[in-house]
């Protein structure tokens, strides 16, 4: 069952996604949430800045378990492990019908040049993304080229990815992100050794 704390964070979530951040507002939050005042919200929030911290963070944590968990899954062959990752957020952006994207890289082009706490947050966020696949790419490193620059590969990945997402909201056709997860796959294996 939901707490009242968890639908107000999944009802901030979906405004956020479908709106941004700065057109989300708190009375939003209150209504979609079904609660009967401000006073319930600002009992589990201080503020609406609170509130987007807290599903920010919350949505990297789902990312890391449901997405970033491939990645560290070692009974599978670290290049297959890749691509099952990439293959995953094809899949979810084709389930979305092309709509939603990261709201990683929605809130970055949001707010990372109007708001010094949202900007540094998704720093940390994007950061840790790219140590989660370059530890992936250290195990892979046997199979790549000498040249290869582990963290350079992973934010190419992560921009290739977030990008895609981006391109295909817009687009409104997930056929964009599955051309650029084929093309990012063929990325890494001209990386490869042989």
């Amino acid at each position: 069952m939901k707490t009242r704390r968890t639908a107000i964070l999944d009802s901030a979530a979906r405004l956020i996604q479908q709106h941004g951040y700065a057109h989300t507002s708190v009375e939003d939050v209150i209504e979609a949430a079904g609660l009967s005042g401000k006073s319930h919200f600002y009992h589990y929030f201080v503020s609406k800045e609170e509130l987007g911290y807290e599903v920010l963070d919350r949505q990297f944590e789902r990312f890391t378990e449901r997405g970033l968990a491939i990645l560290r899954e070692p009974m599978i062959d670290p290049g297959e492990r890749l691509n099952l990752f990439i293959d995953t957020l094809v899949a979810l952006q084709g389930e979305r019908d092309g709509r939603g994207g990261s709201p990683f890289g929605s809130l970055a082009s949001e707010m990372s040049e109007v708001h010094e706490g949202f900007r540094g947050r998704l720093d940390r966020v994007f950061d840790r993304w790219t140590q989660q696949l370059q530890s992936l790419l250290r195990e892979l490193q046997p199979q790549l080229r000498g040249d290869v620059e582990l963290r350079r590969m992973a934010r190419f990945i992560i921009a290739a990815l977030e990008g895609g997402m981006l391109m295909a909201r817009v687009q409104r056709d997930p056929g964009v992100m599955q051309g650029i997860g084929e093309d990012l796959k063929r990325y890494v294996a001209m990386h490869r050794r042989g």
